[in-house]
């Protein structure tokens, strides 16, 4: 029996040297996401909460390469049924090749744990 719903997972857009997109439809409401993004933060090494409240959040990357300035901004947009956030994570400047793939997967592995805190919803 297959299902007409899509399945529910981040979209992450691979492989810009300059920005890693990512975005996440949850079914909760804005207000419940700064909660959510602490929770999911615990889980993902890679990251810790700058700044969050109902309408995005700020977290920095934990790296021995990343400076201060390196930023994943997070923006909370509510949808019909729950709430969209999207990602968006720049280089620090001066990194390329493995770097990218790194932040590409850092900035994945945020979102899943994201997904993953939000459970069936």
């Amino acid at each position: 029996m297959s299902s007409s719903r899509e399945p529910r997972g981040p979209r992450i857009e691979r492989g810009d040297a300059e920005l890693t997109r990512a975005s996440l439809v949850l079914g909760l409401p804005p207000a419940m996401l700064p909660a959510l993004v602490r929770r999911a933060v615990q889980t993902s090494p890679s990251f810790t909460v700058t700044s969050v409240d109902d309408d995005g959040a700020v977290l920095s990357r934990r790296s021995a390469t990343a400076t201060g300035d390196v930023a994943f901004r997070l923006t909370f947009t509510p949808v019909d049924g729950g709430t969209r956030v999207d990602g968006e994570l720049r280089p620090p400047s001066g990194t390329i090749g493995a770097s990218v793939k790194r932040r590409d997967d850092d900035a994945t592995a945020f979102f899943e744990a994201l997904a993953a805190a939000a459970g069936p919803f």
